[in-house]
C-alpha cells in the first residue's frame, strides 16, 4: 500500500481551530466518481474519426475492433473507458487488461483527462497483475495461501535446476537431459498451450524424446515443489486463475458479476489460457471490448495465438479502424501490399503524404549493408533528424553485429533494446530474495540464494542448510539458532531478526548497510553502479508500507529498469522488441531468404509468422523506410539455401525505389 504524506502538523493546526470555533463536519464518499457530463458527445468524441467513434459508442455486447498499425487503438480504448463512465458505468465495474503496466497507466491517465473522473477503483494492468489481485482474494479455493510469493523467470529456472538435479544419477544422465533453462521453457510452453510434455517435446525439441519419461517426472516434481513452498511462477498466475474460474461457479459468478465491461488491448498476443480467462470473466454481463490486429501476432514462441482473434470474433460486432496516422501514403501503399495472407482483411488509408517511396537497397554483403546504413544515418542527421528518431530493425540479434562495429567506427551513438532488466540483475535478485524471506520464509530458492552469499557456503551446503531450515515450523527461528559454519552468518541472522515486520525500505537499508555493501565491493568491479541501483531500489521502497505489495510491483512489472537514457541514440532492435514503437526513419536489414524470412521457419512450417514479422517491421516507419538485402547473405555463409520465399520479390516494383550500393 502506498504511503500517504505526513500531515501531523496540519492536523494540529485544524485541532487548534476546532477549539476556538464550531466547525461543520464534511464526510467524503470515497467511492464516488465525478464525471463532467458536459463533455459527453462533444469534446473527446469529436477527437475520434468515424470508424473509431462507432466502435466507442456501441452500447453493449461483444465488440472486436480490428485496428491497423498507426490507427489510434490506444485512443479507442481510452475513450471507450471515458464513454462508459459517461453512460453511468462505475470505474469499479470496468476491467482493463493490457500487456504492459505502462500501457494501462497511460490509458487511465488519458481517460481521467477526458472525463475529469477518479479511476482509482478500476482494476487495470497486465493479465498477471489482474490474476495476482484476484488470487490474493479467492486463491484459497485452488490451494493458495494469501501470502504466496511469486517466482520470477530466473527463480523458476533455479527451482527447476534443483528438481532436475534429483534425477541426475550420472554424468551420462546429466548430458542426456535438457538444461534447467530448456526445461523451464518447455514447461512454460506446455502449460500455456494446454499441451502434454510429449507433445511439446515432439514439436519443439525432438532431441529429448528419448528421455521424455524423465522430463515428465521432473515437471511433476517441479509442480509439487511449488505447491509445497507456497510459491507460484508467472504461468501459475494464469493457470490457477483459469482453474478458479472454471471449477468454482460461485467465484466465477462473483467476479464476472463485478465487471460489467472487460476491455483487452493487443488481443492478438493472447494465448489460449488468456482467451478462456477473458471469456469467463465476461460471462455474466457479456460485455467485452477487445482491440486486436492479428496481422501483428508475432509471439507464437511463447504460446500466443493469432487464431484467438478469429475465435473472439464469433458472435461479436466487428469494427475496423483503418486510417493510418503514422506513416506516409507511400509507406502505407507498400504496407497494404504485404498484409499477411492469413489475417483479417483490411485496407489502410494514409492521411500524410510524401513524394519519397520506400527504398529497397541491394548490397554485396552485410559489411556493405552496415556501411550504407551508417552513412545514410549521418545523411539524415545532417538534414536535421535526431538520432533518437532513427531505428534499425532485424530478424535476429546476431544480424546487428556488423552494424554495431560500423556505428562505433563512425562515432554514431546507439542503444540496443535487448538489455538485461533491472529485476533480473544479480544484485537486485539478492535483495529481493531477502525481502521474499521476510514475507514467505518457506521459499527455498531465496534461502539458497541468501545462504550462498555467506563465506564458505556453496551450492551443496546451501541446499543442505535450506532443507534443514524448511523442515521446521518456523524457518527463520530455526536458522537463528542453527550453527552455520561461516564467518558472516551472524550478520545475516541479526539482520533477519531485526527486519521482521519492518517496512521494505528499512529491510533493504539494514540488509545493505550491515552486510551486502561489503559483499558488493568484494565481488564486483562495478560495485559502485550496483550500489546506485540498490539506493534507487530503497527510494522506491519508501513509498510502500507492505513488502508484499512492493515485491508484487517489482516482479509483475515489465517496465522496471527500462528507462531510456536522455542522450540521443539510434535504436537497434529485433522486430519483436520494436513492436509498438515508431520512428521517423527505419532501416529493415538482412531481408534475405534464410535470414528474413528465417531458415528455421521452413523447418518449423511457420512462414506465416515471418510474414507477420515483416509486416510489423515496415509499419514502424513514419517518414523514411529502407529495406536492405545482400547478394551474399548469412544463409549463404552457413549453407542454408532452402528458403524459396523472398519478401523483396513479393513487393510490387512500382511501390518502391531501388538502390544499389557500390
Amino acid at each position: 500500500m502506498m504511503k500517504s504524506k505526513d500531515t501531523s502538523k496540519d492536523v494540529k493546526e485544524i485541532s487548534d481551530m476546532v477549539d476556538k470555533q464550531e466547525v461543520k463536519e464534511y464526510r467524503i464518499d470515497r467511492s464516488s466518481t465525478l464525471v463532467d457530463k458536459s463533455l459527453m458527445g462533444t469534446s473527446f468524441l469529436d477527437e475520434l474519426d468515424e470508424e473509431q467513434k462507432v466502435a466507442v459508442v456501441e452500447p453493449e455486447g461483444k465488440i472486436v475492433v480490428i485496428a491497423g498499425p498507426g490507427s489510434g487503438k490506444t485512443r479507442v480504448i481510452t475513450y471507450k473507458i471515458a464513454y462508459l463512465l459517461m453512460t453511468g458505468v462505475k470505474a469499479s465495474e470496468v476491467l482493463l487488461v493490457t500487456f504492459t503496466r505502462a500501457a494501462a497507466r497511460q490509458m487511465i491517465e488519458r481517460a481521467q483527462e477526458a472525463t475529469r473522473a477518479e479511476l482509482n477503483d478500476m482494476l487495470a494492468g497486465t493479465f498477471h497483475h489482474v490474476c495476482n489481485i484476484l488470487l490474493r482474494k479467492y486463491g484459497s479455493a485452488v490451494g493458495l495461501k494469501p501470502n504466496f510469493t511469486i517466482l520470477d523467470e530466473s527463480d523458476a529456472k533455479d527451482l527447476m535446476k534443483i528438481v532436475r538435479a534429483r534425477f541426475v544419477t550420472s554424468k551420462q544422465m546429466n548430458k542426456a537431459l535438457p538444461t534447467n533453462t530448456e526445461l523451464h521453457n518447455l514447461y512454460s510452453y506446455m502449460v500455456n498451450t494446454f499441451s502434454t510434455p510429449y507433445e511439446v517435446v515432439l514439436k519443439r525439441a525432438k532431441r529429448w524424446i528419448n528421455v521424455i519419461d524423465v522430463i515428465e517426472r521432473i515437471f511433476q516434481e517441479y509442480a509439487l515443489e511449488k505447491e509445497k513452498q507456497n510459491v507460484v511462477d508467472y504461468d501459475d498466475l494464469l493457470i490457477k486463475m483459469l482453474q478458479l474460474l472454471e471449477n468454482y461457479s460461485d467465484v466465477r459468478e462473483a467476479v464476472s458479476s463485478r465487471f460489467k465491461w472487460v476491455l483487452v488491448d493487443e488481443f492478438q498476443d493472447t494465448n489460449i489460457v488468456q482467451l478462456k480467462i477473458v471469456q469467463l470473466l465476461s460471462q455474466v454481463h457479456g460485455n467485452v471490448f477487445v482491440v486486436a490486429d492479428d496481422a501483428q501476432s508475432i509471439y507464437s514462441f511463447r504460446g500466443a495465438r493469432f487464431e484467438n482473434v478469429r475465435e473472439i470474433m464469433k458472435g461479436a460486432k466487428v469494427f475496423k479502424i483503418q486510417t493510418n496516422y503514422r506513416s506516409t501514403d507511400r509507406i502505407v501503399d507498400l504496407v497494404n501490399s504485404v498484409i499477411p495472407r492469413s489475417s483479417v482483411p483490411k485496407k489502410l488509408r494514409a492521411v500524410r503524404t510524401s513524394s519519397q517511396k520506400p527504398v529497397v537497397v541491394n548490397t554485396y554483403d552485410h559489411f556493405d549493408e552496415a556501411s550504407f546504413v551508417a552513412q545514410q544515418i549521418l545523411t539524415h542527421v545532417n538534414e536535421g533528424i535526431d538520432y533518437s528518431d532513427i531505428a534499425v530493425i532485424y530478424r535476429a540479434h546476431s544480424h546487428s553485429l556488423e552494424l554495431q562495429l560500423e556505428l562505433a567506427k563512425k562515432n554514431i551513438p546507439f542503444r540496443i533494446l535487448s538489455g538485461i532488466k533491472f529485476s533480473e540483475s544479480a544484485h537486485a535478485k539478492d535483495v529481493m530474495a531477502f525481502l521474499k524471506l521476510m514475507i514467505n520464509p518457506f521459499e527455498s530458492i531465496s534461502w539458497t540464494r541468501i545462504l550462498k552469499l555467506l563465506d564458505n557456503i556453496g551450492d551443496v551446503t546451501a541446499e543442505k542448510i535450506t532443507n534443514e531450515i524448511l523442515n521446521s515450523e518456523s524457518p527463520i527461528d530455526a536458522f537463528l539458532v542453527m550453527n552455520v559454519k561461516s564467518n558472516n552468518a551472524m550478520q545475516i541472522k541479526e539482520i533477519m531478526d531485526y527486519c521482521r515486520a519492518k517496512p521494505p525500505a528499512q529491510q533493504i537499508e539494514r540488509f545493505y548497510e550491515n552486510f551486502y555493501k561489503n559483499y558488493l565491493e568484494f565481488e564486483y568491479p562495478d560495485f559502485r553502479d550496483r550500489e546506485e541501483d540498490i539506493e534507487r531500489l530503497t527510494e522506491m521502497a519508501k513509498f510502500y508500507d507492505s513488502t508484499q505489495d512492493f515485491l508484487n510491483d517489482l516482479l509483475i512489472s515489465e517496465d522496471v529498469g527500462r528507462e531510456v537514457e536522455n542522450e540521443s541514440k539510434v535504436t537497434l532492435t529485433t522486430v519483436h522488441q520494436a513492436k509498438g514503437l515508431e520512428w521517423k526513419v527505419v532501416f529493415v536489414i538482412g531481408v534475405n531468404p534464410g535470414d528474413f524470412p528465417h531458415f528455421l521457419a521452413v523447418k518449423d512450417d511457420t512462414l506465416d509468422e515471418e510474414e507477420r514479422l515483416f509486416y510489423v517491421a515496415i509499419t514502424r516507419a513514419k517518414d523514411y523506410l529502407y529495406i536492405s538485402h545482400s547478394v551474399l547473405s548469412r544463409s549463404n555463409y552457413r549453407g542454408f539455401n532452402e528458403v524459396d520465399r523472398d519478401f523483396i520479390e513479393d513487393m510490387p516494383p512500382q511501390l518502391v525505389e531501388f538502390w544499389r550500393v557500390r
